[in-house]
């Protein structure tokens, strides 16, 4: 199997060249008492047997993921934090970074959209914040625990195991200076995306398109900001050739929020969608989810973005998480909701688009009501 472990490093090496002092420094340790692969800072510890049932593609994610552990020096960074959550926290932002580059992620793997938007310490506090409620069963998460000097012994299932009590091919001990904490990666067996609540990936199909709800160009015209772009309205000929020139064009920029908690159906979600489209019409767009907690924002260019958005959520409602997702830089702010859910502690200058009857009342911003008869009335045919 060492020749598979040579093949992934020199996939590894061909995307990430940086990482190559790194990787030559690291040593690599076969062993039969590590489940799948892991790391302690210094050595990477892989066992075999699982390895082998990976495909090429695979071990060279998982390699990666590994390195980057070692990299980021998760470990050291990880003291005094709460383990569940650090590991939560570096798993996911490591493997959107991976996927960005146009790696798959592991099945199994912890797939959080919203974490390429952190490094691992923001996206901790994140986490610690919201006090997402993380349940751990066994061979669900990747992680690190602690084993007292006094275990002499490892029952089935255990994920972290101290290093004198570990031997490699040749039965010997590690070395003692090996006594450090493990992290090992453990796939998961199910598909879902985590285990917080409400973290599911909600799929919304045909979503089609509405009669716009408000005029947008009203709302957005004093947030305009102009930008210099190519254009053929007005072009120039040049020796029989059409040439575009550059125009001044306005470029306002727009950041939506969806309320994709518990209490919003496919139905109305797909009504938030289709204003989206139509406000496209006039403005660029940022849009992400929100339940009890932000997952990320999506760049909206077209049309076909908004409906190959991945789209998370499915539990309760919290809109300080909602106002708390915006950028500074940002023109125009829309909450899109139902609006069950206590008003935010620190009120924020948006744009509350209400389905229902639900009376909000957030201080700050313009408040739009569109009742269930509206709705009814802005599909188009």
């Amino acid at each position: 199997m060492k020749k598979g472990m040579e093949a992934a490093k020199k996939s590894m090496l061909a995307r990430y060249p940086f990482f190559g002092s790194l990787a030559a420094s690291v040593e690599y340790v076969e062993t039969a008492r590590v489940r799948t692969m892991g790391s302690n800072g210094r050595t990477i510890y892989y066992n075999p047997a699982y390895v082998e049932g990976l495909t090429e593609e695979e071990r060279t994610f998982l390699l990666t993921h590994e390195i980057c552990h070692i990299a980021f020096d998760h470990i050291r960074r990880g003291q005094g934090k709460d383990p569940v959550v650090w590991r939560e926290a570096t798993d996911a932002v490591i493997n959107q970074l991976l996927k960005r580059d146009g790696m798959k992620i592991i099945q199994g793997g912890i797939d959080y959209p919203e974490a390429i938007d952190y490094d691992a310490d923001a996206y901790y506090d994140l986490l610690m914040a919201q006090k997402l409620d993380i349940e751990l069963s066994e061979g669900m998460l990747e992680g690190t625990e602690t084993v007292s000097d006094e275990e002499t012994e490892l029952e089935e299932g255990d994920q972290i195991i101290p290093a004198d009590e570990v031997m490699d091919d040749d039965h010997s001990l590690w070395d003692e200076e090996e006594l450090e904490e493990i992290e090992i990666f453990t796939p998961r067996d199910g598909k879902q995306a985590g285990t917080a609540i409400g973290r599911n990936e909600r799929p919304i199909a045909q979503i089609g398109h509405g009669k716009p709800i408000l005029d947008w160009r009203l709302i957005l015209r004093d947030t305009i900001n102009y930008g210099v772009d190519w254009s053929l309205i007005h072009p120039q000929i040049e020796d029989g050739i059409v040439r575009p020139v550059l125009e001044t064009w306005p470029m306002p920029e727009t950041e939506i929020v969806l309320d994709t908690s518990s209490s919003v159906d496919d139905n109305l979600l797909r009504n938030f969608l289709r204003e989206c489209k139509n406000i496209l019409q006039f403005s660029r767009l940022r849009a992400g989810c929100f339940d009890t907690m932000f997952y990320g924002f999506q760049e909206i260019r077209t049309e076909e973005d908004i409906d190959k958005m991945v789209f998370m959520g499915g539990g309760g409602t919290d809109f300080n998480v909602a106002t708390r997702a915006f950028s500074l830089r940002c023109d125009n702010k829309i909450i899109f909701t139902d609006g069950c859910a206590p008003m935010p502690e620190e009120p924020i200058d948006a744009v509350w688009l209400v389905y229902g009857d639900e009376e909000i009342d957030p201080g700050l911003g313009k408040v739009i009501h569109i009742t269930e008869e509206q709705m009814k009335k802005l599909r188009l045919p």
